[in-house]
């Protein structure tokens, strides 16, 4: 695995345009044509997943309406992946609405602003999620409030379930999202390398996107577990346990699993 700053400047120059027209055609689709909102906003997200040489191996059958997406979150990329996958807003903290360019870009995505620390605003925050899903929108949340290496998911924040309790939307759906990174330039991501991929902790953000544009290929496993409807949980402490151990039972194993091909994979290089 070799770091290249030329594929770092490369891929840069070939993003920056990128972001810039298709952000431009979102705009216009927000003041002009809603109902094509998806096409430029999947297709940005796509086009910056293909310029970042991310491949993914996806499993598991997408719900498609009345979906409120549940994820473990492990860096920004993860937003690239699903961003480019589902027809689905995000539900983000609301420190990114002083983030520059990104806050922009938050805007064209129509993210919903929470506080994910801020007990007293739990009500005010899942209405707000809960008129937008009544409009129509789908929904993407990462309820561990921050982002880890990958090779385990961190306790879900159960707050952020409150949706679930409201009557209006027992008949919408919990689907529960696991990703896990697997490889980079093809080989087995040792924990050791997981920082190259993962950004969590007090890592800037500008640097670490600077050097993992010189990375090379990674892939990434995308698995869409089982749904269920809201009104197939109690409350919202129920559902939260449910899609904490749907995410971190395949989060485990994939990380398993990489740890045994990783050994298998030694085991050949010193036979050489």
């Amino acid at each position: 695995m070799l770091y290249s700053p030329i594929l770092s400047f490369i891929r840069l120059i070939i993003l920056v345009p990128w972001i810039s027209i298709i952000s431009f055609c979102q705009f216009l689709v927000v003041c002009f044509c809603q109902r094509f909102f998806f096409v430029f906003y999947k297709f940005l997200f796509f086009g910056i997943r293909k310029i970042f040489g991310i491949k993914l191996k996806v499993s598991g059958e997408q719900e498609a309406k009345k979906v409120m997406f549940i994820s473990n979150h492990i860096s920004y990329l993860d937003i690239i992946i699903l961003g480019s996958l589902v027809n689905a807003v995000f539900v983000a903290k609301s420190e990114i609405r002083d983030w520059p360019i990104i806050n922009k870009l938050c805007l064209l995505g129509k993210t919903i602003f929470v506080e994910r620390d801020n007990r007293r605003s739990v009500k005010k925050q899942a209405i707000l999620i809960k008129e937008n899903m009544e409009n129509g929108l789908n929904v993407i949340l990462f309820p561990e409030g921050t982002s880890s290496d990958g090779s385990k998911v961190l306790g879900f924040k159960s707050s952020l379930f409150e949706v679930v309790d409201h009557e209006e939307l027992r008949n919408y759906k919990l689907q529960p999202i696991s990703i896990s990174y697997n490889k980079l330039d093809g080989l087995p991501l040792v924990k050791i390398h997981r920082p190259f991929l993962a950004w969590f902790g007090a890592m800037n953000l500008a640097p670490h996107v600077w050097q993992f544009l010189g990375l090379g290929t990674s892939e990434v496993n995308i698995r869409f577990h089982k749904s269920k409807k809201f009104s197939a949980f109690l409350n919202r402490k129920e559902a939260c346990k449910y899609c904490f151990e749907r995410i971190s039972e395949q989060v485990t194993k994939d990380y398993q699993l990489l740890e045994v091909d990783n050994k298998i994979k030694l085991n050949e290089f010193k036979f050489l």
